[in-house]
C-alpha cells in the first residue's frame, strides 16, 4: 500500500491495511481469512433508519429490485421496500450487500452515497476503493477532490432548498456540517459565502417577521389579519397554478419528443416552482405555530413538492430515453433534493449508473467519449 495513503483510509480491522511486519506463514493465512470474510456479505447487525423517523436492527441478508431483507432474530426475517428506507439506512443497507474487498464495489457504492447527499459516507468509500486498487493514485486525489467539491456544491443547494422553505435552523445545520467534514475541499471558501448570505437572510426575515407580527398584532380585527395572510398565499397559488399549466405545456412537448422545448418549458415551470416555494417559506416564517392557516401551508407545500418532483424526474427520464446521459443525471440530481430514496429515482439511478459507457470518474479525467445533446 502506498506510504501517502490518508490515515483515514487505514482501518485497523483490515489486515490489508496494517503497517506491522508479518511473518510469511501468518500473511498467507491472513490473506486467506480475509479473502474468504470479504466474498460473503456483511454478517454484523445494521441499523438502517426509515422515512418514518424509525429504525430497524439486524442482519441484511439479501436485495432485491423490489426490496431487502432484514434477519431481526433467529426466527423473524422482515422485508422492506427500498422506499421506505431513509437516504442512510438505503446506504447501509447496500454497503452490507457490497463485498468488502471489492474496490469497484466500494467506488459504486462511493457514487451512491453522493447521489443521497451522504457526502461523508461517500469519500470514505473512495477512500476505501482506492485502498483495494480500483483507482489509481492520481485518479483517486482527483476523484476525492471532485467528490468534496460536488460535496460542497450539493450541500449548499440543500441547504439553499432548505432555507427557500423557510427553516433556516436546517439550512445552518448543513453549513456547519459541510464546515466540519470539508474545510480542504477545493471550494470550501463557498461555505463561509453561504453561511453569511443565511446570517443576512435569517436577520432580514426576522425583522420583516417582527414588524409585520407587530402589524398583525395591532390589528382589532381578525378579518384584516386573515387578509394579509391571504395576500400572500393568493401570490404563491398564483405561481403553482402557471407553473402547472406550463407542465402541460411541457407534457405535450415531450410526447413530440421535442428536447429543446420540453427542456425550455420544464425550466420555467421549475423556477415558477422555486419561487411558489420562497413566497410559502416566507408565509411560514410569519404566521404562528398556533395559527390555523399553517398546517394549510405546510401540506401546500407537500403538494407543491409533489408536482416539482414529478417535472424534474419526468424531465430525468425523458433525457435518458433520449440517450442524453448529462442532462439526465443533471435532472435526476434535482429530483433527488425533494426525495432522494424515490422508488422510481432509485430506479433510474441504478439505471444510469449501470448503462453507461464508463464510471463517472471518466468525467474528470477525460478518459470517455462526448455525448451531445440540446
Amino acid at each position: 500500500m502506498p506510504a501517502d495513503v490518508p490515515r483515514m483510509v487505514r482501518h485497523p480491522e483490515s489486515y490489508m491495511y496494517s503497517r506491522l511486519p508479518v511473518p510469511p506463514l501468518t500473511c498467507l493465512l491472513v490473506l486467506l481469512l480475509f479473502a474468504s470474510h470479504a466474498a460473503a456479505k456483511d454478517a454484523r447487525p445494521v441499523d438502517l433508519p426509515l422515512t418514518n423517523g424509525k429504525s430497524i436492527t439486524g442482519v441484511v441478508e439479501e436485495g432485491t429490485a423490489l426490496e431487502v431483507v432484514v434477519r431481526l432474530g433467529p426466527d423473524q426475517v422482515r422485508r422492506v421496500p427500498w422506499s421506505r428506507l431513509a437516504p442512510l439506512g438505503y446506504y447501509r443497507a447496500k454497503r452490507a450487500l457490497a463485498p468488502a474487498a471489492d474496490g469497484d464495489a466500494r467506488q459504486r457504492l462511493a457514487e451512491i452515497a453522493v447521489d443521497l447527499g451522504l457526502f461523508v459516507e461517500a469519500r470514505e468509500e473512495y477512500e476505501k476503493a482506492y485502498a483495494l486498487g480500483a483507482i489509481k493514485k492520481k485518479d483517486f486525489r482527483i476523484a476525492v477532490a471532485s467528490a468534496e467539491t460536488a460535496a460542497v456544491k450539493n450541500g449548499i443547494a440543500y441547504a439553499q432548498r432548505l432555507a427557500d422553505a423557510g427553516n433556516f435552523e436546517a439550512a445552518m445545520e448543513m453549513a456547519r456540517k459541510l464546515k466540519l467534514h470539508f474545510a480542504t475541499a477545493p471550494n470550501a471558501a463557498q461555505v463561509g459565502k453561504l453561511v453569511t448570505a443565511l446570517v443576512r437572510r435569517i436577520q432580514h426575515l426576522d425583522k420583516a417577521a417582527l414588524k409585520e407580527q407587530a402589524e398583525l398584532d395591532r390589528v382589532t380585527l381578525q378579518s384584516k389579519r386573515n387578509k394579509e395572510i391571504l395576500v400572500r398565499k393568493t401570490k404563491a397559488l398564483g405561481l403553482y397554478k402557471n407553473a402547472r399549466k406550463l407542465m402541460e405545456t411541457w407534457t405535450q412537448e415531450v410526447k413530440k419528443g421535442n428536447l429543446t422545448r420540453a427542456r425550455k418549458a420544464a425550466e420555467k415551470a421549475d423556477a415558477m416552482f422555486q419561487s411558489a416555494r420562497i413566497n410559502l417559506g416566507r408565509l411560514r416564517r410569519i404566521i404562528k405555530r398556533t395559527h390555523p392557516a399553517r398546517k394549510e401551508i405546510l401540506a401546500q407545500l407537500t403538494q407543491l413538492d409533489k408536482a416539482q418532483f414529478d417535472l424534474r424526474f419526468g424531465m430525468a427520464d425523458f433525457y435518458n430515453d433520449a440517450t442524453v446521459w448529462r442532462r439526465a443525471e443533471k435532472w435526476l440530481a434535482l429530483a433527488s433534493y425533494i426525495d432522494p430514496v424515490h422508488p422510481d429515482v432509485v430506479e433510474l439511478r441504478d439505471h444510469l449508473m449501470t448503462n453507461r459507457i464508463t464510471y463517472r470518474i471518466s468525467d474528470v479525467t477525460n478518459a470517455r467519449g462526448r455525448v451531445s445533446g440540446p
